[in-house]
């Protein structure tokens, strides 16, 4: 387990599946818990489907970290290669900067072939919060004292199920290109 913070926020980040398992605020209220269920923010990639999610699977390494930002990198192997036949490189970061957590998905695709994937991060709604969506962000509430906003201009953000998804499906990155996609957490 990982902790990052600054002066309003307290993260810790699980480098089994690169998940954040605490937002806690200056307050000491944890965002990420509902009584005595933790919840926790996952990642998926290349894959929503539990048994092809290399981003569950795989393990993170800790690649870079100091008292305000995470850096953790998942990079194929010979096991994910037979079912996925791609090479590539992920790097994903959590930084803190005031009341907002920036995470920035780096992808690089290793092989010399287009290679096909979606990605994903997944957010329970926890009991008491509602919800309300706009274009590109995503806003949580609790008794009008709490707000969480989530946004984007790279995902598609939803709400369904009880859970926020941050989704982009069916893409694709051409042979030895790279990309980002960013996603921003404002609390208040």
């Amino acid at each position: 387990m990982q902790t990052i913070e600054n002066s309003l926020l307290h993260v810790s980040i699980d480098e089994n599946g690169a998940q954040m398992t605490n937002l806690i605020s200056q307050s000491g209220s944890d965002y990420l818990k509902d009584g005595k269920t933790q919840e926790k923010i996952t990642v998926a990639f290349p894959s929503m489907d539990e048994e092809k999610n290399w981003a569950k699977l795989l393990p993170w390494t800790v690649v870079d970290k100091g008292d305000s930002r995470i850096s953790l990198t998942l990079i194929d192997n010979d096991e994910s290669y037979k079912a996925f036949s791609y090479h590539f490189e992920v790097v994903l970061t959590y930084a803190l900067e005031g009341n907002r957590i920036n995470v920035d998905f780096y992808l690089k695709n290793n092989s010399h072939k287009e290679m096909p994937f979606s990605l994903a991060f997944v957010l329970p709604i926890i009991e008491g919060w509602t919800s309300k969506e706009a274009v590109n962000e995503i806003d949580l509430n609790k008794d009008k004292k709490q707000e969480v906003k989530f946004a984007s201009t790279n995902f598609n953000l939803a709400v369904k199920n009880k859970q926020i998804t941050a989704v982009m499906n069916d893409l694709k990155l051409a042979g030895g290109s790279d990309q980002d996609f960013k996603l921003t957490l404002t609390l208040s």
